[in-house]
């Protein structure tokens, strides 16, 4: 949300601007992805395995070593998958968490009665009406000044 020309525009300086918020959610994150991988490796093993022991392929050298293929395989996905959804994570809430330390630096500014403040929110972020709301609050009281 960026005010007329004069308005400054930020730049992402880092990502991790929250830490408890963007932890806490990662966490969340890769947590259901663990669950559902487990989930799947289990649904999956216990198919395989099932299939197996009706055709009584359970001996079968060829059979048990597609059985732990199908394993290592889904483990090394979770392994893969789990930095992309560290980023994902790290990328979705800086776009909340960012704007809520500036909202919150702003209101700290206006309650110590300096009321020049102005946010400026990236393209793409978050909560822009409190944002605005904001701005409107510290230009009601400049006026009134």
């Amino acid at each position: 949300m960026a005010a007329g020309s004069g308005a400054r525009s930020y730049k992402r300086r880092q990502w991790i601007v929250n830490p408890p918020l963007q932890y806490r959610f990662i966490g969340v994150l890769l947590l259901v992805l663990f669950m559902l991988t487990i989930g799947a490796l289990v649904s999956v093993y216990l198919a395989l395995w099932l299939t197996l022991r009706t055709f009584g392929l359970v001996e079968d050298p060829l059979a048990v070593s597609l059985l732990t293929t199908v394993g290592l395989v889904t483990t090394l996905e979770l392994l893969l998958i789990a930095p992309v959804v560290i980023l994902m994570g790290v990328r979705l809430t800086h776009r909340i968490a960012g704007p809520l330390v500036r909202i919150n630096a702003a209101l700290l500014q206006l309650a110590q009665g300096r009321h020049d403040v102005h946010i400026t929110l990236r393209r793409g972020d978050s909560l822009t009406e409190v944002a605005a709301a904001v701005n409107s609050l510290a230009e009601s009281l400049r006026t009134r000044r």
